[in-house]
């Protein structure tokens, strides 16, 4: 019989502690690992599941002029102000002077008049005010300049949960209408009953997108592997960390805030690369440990002691990078954070403990179901990619400028990249609220939904009254702002607004210049004079400007934060102020080809046929900063990975040049794979309706693309050709920095237990 590893050796990293402990108590760790990643994903169904804010709303939490103004108009009211629906009937045929038109109208508003609601085991009405457009004034605009169609206003009432059961009733008797009357196109749009579509949309697109993503990420692993039972250990770890997520995800919208719609879609698209890329590691090189002949636990040990360490450092960079998401003054956003923090903490704990404990139950059945021709042992640091680093590094400049010329060139439209908030139509047109935005849109060329809307406080005082109205003909003078201007109170009388219709869409930049003259020019005048009131300007634009110029104002912040931090990890891990100085300006470049494909597609409508994409009028405000901070964590698992590989060749005495090459090629199969599966799944976002998702599995698939190709096979070796010796250089007063290897020899010289 031979021995096991002993039990805690001083000279073992944690991690490989650990890893040994969880191999040697396999059944125990690997039933636990299930028991808890379920268990906690339960506990949080139980406690009601994920609780989100509205998609339609912005991120919210923000304390913005326009979140000032809507507050200041609120005050007083003893439950939440009542909700606007707003149904919009057309017909392109029949003009609303036709008795048929008229007669489908009041059948349409005797239903929704008699629509009916429980709410506390109390039945009554489920909207109130139905305004029936033949009677309303012509003012009113609710019947469409082109004859086309009308608008019929209604009230839902009640807290936010009783709107949403009335909500319910309400969809029940628009789909009814809408099928007693085919000819006409009817449409509803509120705040509630729109935000339940979209609801609806995201848990279809999360569903579909593991529907498609799984079995292509199992059938990349088995081309990987060639063996189907090892493809399966990477599937299970990234199933398992979703649902910790999920369920930390759900606690915490229950107990601390709600989260934000997209937060389940994130955790899905970063959570399953990474889960995945990280045991891919582990069983690679434990398969590899195996072919060479050592014991099955000094198998794990090593492969702990190499792949897992560089797995615990590259997921430290990614919660590092993300960790600059909290720098937002945004609650929403940081929930968006929490969740993709949360997904890489449970696939390093799982990398750590539920991977070795699998691998030593397993054996040499890891290898078992081999595919033919996939399953042979391949040559390592030889061939193509050998091939391929020589043949930069003989031409380092040509490869260098060439290469670099390229990714400036795709980063190029980041230049007119135009940032903002997603509107109703930027969702799919499937839901019943976008289609009725955009027959208002096409009928109502003023437009009937987007306003400009000025708050003034202390409205009781009488020069106030006054300012108030004569501040009509100013907005009016403004070309973009049309009337009747529209007079509202708070409900204490406290706060007055005056607001009046914008053209156009809430991310148009003339729009957001007309928010700016009106804030720092127009009020001023008209309402400086007013020492004791507050002057707020608020709407769909005010609020758009403000939420993006958060992200903006935040950018120069967390780019500071993620950018140091890097700096500083890998220049203790490699002891070098060169390596993370070349690594940082290589991630901004594939940062940059990322931004300038997004606006490409998604903006200027390249390829929008080919890729189903409607262009927009703005990339979403928050896309930027979260595709810089994911993508230079992940960025940097290639990164550690493959230097980590390099630099233990330079240690044993290789020359640079040899010490790339080798590095690469050793590395290449490993690699390729994990960017292979990462761009698969991001690209499955593509796929799905959310514009704001496809936005983010664009930007990220090429980047990982480009980082995976352009950058490690050419950029890398050719610059660390270029520098030579130089890339270890470390300045004398920083030579007493500790020195953290990412890999460590193992200590265990052979052995294995009888299992």
């Amino acid at each position: 019989m031979s021995v096991s590893p002993p039990h805690g050796r001083p000279g073992q990293p944690w991690t490989v502690r650990l890893a040994l402990w969880s191999a040697r108590h396999r059944w125990p760790v690997f039933g636990l690992w299930f028991v808890l990643t379920i268990g906690f994903f339960a506990a949080s169904l139980a406690l009601g599941g994920i609780r989100t804010v509205a998609a339609t709303g912005g991120l919210g939490g923000s304390d913005t002029e326009a979140r000032a103004g809507a507050r200041a108009m609120s005050a007083g009211a003893s439950v939440v102000a009542a909700e606007t629906m707003t149904v919009v009937v057309t017909s392109p045929t029949v003009r609303v002077t036709d008795p048929v038109f008229k007669a489908a109208v009041e059948t349409i508003v005797a239903r929704l008049s008699g629509t009916t609601a429980s709410v506390d085991g109390a039945p009554g009405p489920a909207l109130g005010q139905v305004i029936d457009p033949y009677l309303a004034p012509p003012t009113a605009g609710l019947v469409a300049p082109d004859k086309a169609g009308v608008i019929v206003n209604a009230q839902i009432l009640g807290s936010v949960a009783a709107r949403e059961t009335r909500t319910q009733a309400i969809a029940t008797t628009i789909s009814a209408v809408q099928a007693d009357f085919p000819a006409f196109g009817i449409h509803a749009v509120s705040n509630t009953l729109t935000n339940d579509q979209i609801g609806s949309v995201v848990n279809a697109d999360l569903d579909g997108s593991l529907r498609i993503s799984l079995p292509a990420t199992f059938i990349i692993l088995v081309l990987a592997f060639g063996a189907v039972v090892a493809a399966f250990v990477p599937l299970f770890l990234a199933i398992t960390a979703l649902l910790a997520a999920f369920a930390l995800l759900g606690i915490y919208s229950q107990a601390v805030s709600p989260v934000s719609p997209y937060a389940s879609q994130l955790v899905v698209l970063i959570g399953l690369a990474v889960a995945v890329d990280y045991s891919l590691f582990m069983v690679t090189r434990f398969r590899s440990e195996r072919r060479a002949g050592r014991p099955r636990l000094a198998a794990i040990e090593t492969a702990s002691a190499t792949a897992g360490r560089a797995v615990f450092f590259s997921g430290l960079a990614v919660m590092i990078s993300l960790a600059g998401l909290f720098m937002l003054p945004n609650e929403i956003f940081h929930s968006m954070a929490l969740g993709t923090i949360a997904v890489i903490m449970a696939a390093i704990a799982g990398s750590l403990t539920f991977v070795p404990a699998t691998l030593a139950i397993l054996g040499d059945h890891v290898s078992r179901l081999s595919v033919p021709f996939l399953s042979r042992q391949r040559g390592e640091g030889r061939g193509l990619w050998a091939a391929l680093a020589n043949a930069v590094m003989s031409r380092p400049w040509i490869s260098a400028i060439a290469a670099s010329a390229l990714l400036l060139g795709l980063a190029s439209p980041v230049l007119h990249m135009q940032l903002g908030e997603s509107d109703l139509t930027t969702f799919p047109e499937s839901v019943d609220g976008v289609q009725a935005v955009e027959e208002l849109q096409a009928h109502w060329p003023q437009g009937t939904l987007l306003t400009l809307e000025v708050v003034v406080t202390n409205a009781q005082d009488g020069p106030t009254k006054t300012a108030i109205l004569a501040l009509e003909p100013k907005l009016l003078a403004i070309q973009g702002l049309s009337g009747p201007a529209q007079l509202g109170a708070s409900k204490d009388g406290s706060a007055a607004s005056l607001s009046v219709e914008m053209s156009g869409a809430m991310n148009d930049p003339a729009n957001w210049q007309i928010v700016r003259q009106v804030r720092g020019q127009v009020l001023p005048a008209a309402l400086g004079g007013l020492p004791n009131s507050r002057v707020y300007v608020t709407g769909d634009a005010a609020e758009s400007l403000d939420n993006t110029k958060i992200y903006t104002d935040g950018m120069a912040r967390v780019f500071l934060f993620v950018l140091t931090l890097s700096f500083l990890l890998l220049m203790i891990v490699f002891h070098s102020i060169v390596i993370p100085t070349k690594a940082i300006l290589l991630n901004l470049l594939s940062t940059g080809a990322a931004y300038g494909a997004v606006v490409l597609v998604f903006q200027d409508g390249w390829f929008g046929s080919l890729l189903g994409v409607r262009p927009t009028d703005a990339i979403q405000n928050w896309i930027p900063i979260f595709i810089f901070t994911v993508l230079f964590g992940l960025s940097m698992d290639y990164e550690v990975f493959i230097l980590s590989r390099v630099k233990e060749f330079v240690d044993h005495g290789a020359d640079t040049r040899t010490a790339v090459a080798r590095g690469l090629s050793v590395t290449a199969g490993t690699v390729t794979s994990a960017a292979a599966i990462m761009v698969v799944v991001f690209a499955v976002f593509m796929t799905l309706r959310l514009v704001i998702i496809r936005e983010l599995g664009l930007g990220l698939a090429v980047a990982v693309l480009v980082d995976a190709t352009v950058i490690r096979c050419v950029l890398l070796p050719a610059t660390m050709r270029l520098l030579g010796e130089w890339n270890w250089y470390l300045p004398p007063f920083l030579r007493w920095l500790p020195r953290i290897r990412v890999e460590v020899e193992p200590l265990t010289p052979g052995g294995d237990d009888p299992a």
